[in-house]
């Protein structure tokens, strides 16, 4: 793969002779496309003699191998007698993977095929540079295997082929990766014979993709040795494989940045909004394409996931990439991590395969959407902290709200003028990605747009902000913009002993001193307003001593919601034991703030959660005749 490759994208419409499906997308898919665009998610092996090295793909550049050197001491060693074409094509489709993409010819020349095309050879032109004529292997077809084992499991089979080919007699390695042509009539026959290679790799395995790279030595006018490959050339090989193969797809990369091909390819990215063409992304399960024995940097299960859901949710495919050992067994982090993405799409498939893109300008910040005929899916991504779920209105009445988990148990859920709000549980079903599914007539469509709350500012009725202990004071809101879907606000109280606020916006004084009123925004975006206040005794005096109540308190954090650090104190009325510990939303045990005899008195710890995930998390204070809990809200 290309690490990096960055260029002005100039689109254009799809081929205008193309017949087009309707499945609700807002751009013609082409027939012979339909069940790509569907499918959604596939798998990418990248798979070569580099693996036998351990070092990653791109080891005969970066560590500056001369061609005779890595043939002799790489390639020949490659004996990939432990790769298992059905235990990888069932990984794939139990992964919930629908396509498979291999790599026939990466860009350091070697052909995991028997190649009858004279010029791929070894450096002294006596041996086929390709897995069967060059290694110990035998004669094993891999790609006949592996083509065998997907028609099997329900998959469809695809080749990757690279354009530019670093061992090659015509070309030579400069500025690390890129190759420059020997001469014009080096570059002619190479890429006569590229076709030919092209022909036996659609007329033996019958590839339902083609998929190239390595087109980077581009030129948009006439070649030069060090930008061989040209625009004309791009079109002409794309005519040619359709001549061979109608119903072939074939991506954007028989040269990039011109509208070419079928699809857009961003690598190693998600476009932040949908594109103006049918597109894939391909993403590394660690850093690295091929095997490379020193990369354990592993996605997490959840980012893989979210991945998925985001690019279907702008209406793209994702291609996710493994890379076999040298022997040709799939690592087992490799295999564990699919295993688990697998039953996630056992549960939650629906929501990716045959969506397209959000109903909705904007995404909401907890997450994406995908829909289909009748159903919208909101992939939440980060659970609300305050338990309920907010989406713009639909076009037309939504009959049930359910998670995919459980669609027998329907989610409560009001339906009003701009806004559907959902009552959640409050733990997540699933902690990497939880589906809610929206029955609904036909395609969901927005109704109208969510506005939301930009800014609060905290007023008191009577003007004043100081009150006496034992006073009350009522508080308003001036919510901005005006037409701000949701306006109401949850109030909260910097410091519960000295002032309590109900949800009405009225302010108890408890204990003199100063404090803040704070109103938080229910709408999802927890904006805070807050009111600093001043309570005095009733003389008058400020008295910053208060009788410690008869019973234990635990008070709620300051501030809530915190980033990263946030203050929580608790009183005891008399000598105790206690605990004080902080849990997740799933009961397990974050931190221990305190814990030992104490005797009476007003206590404050902060707790710092720099390491942790947004979310909600509970701290209780427990002692030999008591427990209170209160809910903390980490937003980063």
């Amino acid at each position: 793969m290309k690490h990096s490759f960055r260029i002005s994208f100039a689109f254009v419409l799809l081929h205008v002779l193309m017949l087009s499906h309707n499945v609700f997308a807002q751009y013609a898919i082409p027939d012979k496309m339909k069940w790509w665009y569907e499918d959604r998610f596939g798998m990418f092996i990248h798979f070569g003699s580099y693996s036998y090295l351990a070092h990653g793909e791109w080891a005969f550049a970066v560590e500056k191998w001369s061609k005779s050197n890595y043939q002799t001491q790489v390639s020949s060693n490659f004996n990939p007698v432990a790769f298992d074409a059905g235990a990888i094509a069932r990984l794939a489709r139990n992964a919930g993977m629908k396509y498979i993409v291999i790599t026939a010819k990466h860009h350091e020349g070697f052909c995991m095929w028997d190649t009858q095309v004279e010029s791929f050879k070894d450096v002294t032109g006596t041996k086929a540079y390709d897995l069967p004529g060059f290694t110990r292997f035998g004669s094993r077809d891999i790609l006949k295997e592996l083509k065998d084992s997907c028609d099997a499991n329900g998959v469809k089979f695809c080749v990757y082929y690279s354009i530019l080919d670093w061992n090659h007699s015509s070309q030579t390695i400069y500025n690390q990766n890129y190759s420059t042509m020997a001469s014009d009539s080096a570059r002619a026959s190479y890429i006569q014979d590229m076709k030919a290679q092209l022909r036996e790799l659609i007329e033996r395995y019958h590839p339902a993709i083609m998929w190239f790279d390595g087109d980077w030595t581009y030129n948009a006018g006439a070649p030069t040795p060090s930008s061989w490959w040209t625009k004309t050339d791009g079109i002409d090989l794309y005519n040619y494989l359709i001549a061979l193969d109608p119903n072939l797809v074939v991506n954007e990369r028989v040269i990039r940045g011109y509208g070419l091909g079928d699809y857009e390819c961003p690598e190693q990215q998600i476009p932040a909004s949908p594109r103006a063409r049918p597109w894939e992304t391909c993403q590394t399960m660690n850093n690295s394409w091929g095997y490379n024995q020193w990369d354990n940097s592993y996605k997490s299960l959840k980012e893989l996931i979210n991945q998925l859901a985001t690019v279907a949710s702008r209406d793209g495919n994702y291609l996710l990439n493994i890379g076999p050992k040298g022997d040709g067994t799939v690592p087992s982090q490799t295999v564990a991590q699919l295993t688990d993405f697998g039953k996630w799409m056992d549960v939650n498939g629906e929501s990716i395969y045959g969506t397209t893109r959000s109903p909705f300008k904007t995404e909401p910040d907890w997450g994406v959407f995908t829909k289909k005929d009748g159903k919208l899916f909101a992939h939440i991504l980060t659970w609300p902290t305050d338990g309920y779920l907010r989406v713009s209105s639909l076009t037309t009445p939504v009959r049930k709200v359910s998670f995919m988990n459980d669609p027998a148990t329907p989610i409560q859920f009001i339906d009003t003028t701009g806004v559907i709000t959902i009552h959640l549980p409050a733990v997540a079903p699933d902690v990497n990605n939880s589906v809610l599914a929206f029955d609904v007539t036909g395609v969901p469509a927005a109704s109208k747009s969510y506005f939301k709350v930009t800014r609060i500012v905290v007023k008191s009725i009577r003007g004043t902000t100081s009150i006496s202990v034992g006073d009350t004071l009522r508080l308003t809101t001036a919510i901005s913009p005006s037409n701000a879907s949701l306006k109401t606000v949850s109030w909260i109280s910097s410091d519960t002993t000295k002032a309590i606020v109900s949800q009405e916006g009225i302010v108890t004084a408890k204990g003199s001193g100063s404090v803040k009123a704070i109103a938080i925004a229910n709408d999802g975006t927890y904006l805070r307003g807050e009111l600093p206040l001043t309570i005095v005794s009733a003389t008058g005096v400020k008295d910053e001593s208060h009788a410690i109540p008869g019973t234990p308190m635990l008070h709620q954090n300051y501030p809530n919601p915190f980033n990263p650090v946030t203050t929580i104190s608790f009183t005891l009325p008399e000598k105790s034991y206690v605990t004080m510990k902080v849990y997740n939303t799933f009961g397990a045990e974050i931190s221990t703030l305190t814990s030992g005899e104490m005797p009476a008195g007003q206590y404050s710890t902060q707790w710092d959660a720099s390491g942790l995930s947004s979310g909600i998390y509970y701290c209780r204070l427990q002692g030999n005749y008591f427990t209170a809990t209160k809910k903390l809200i980490l937003m980063k």
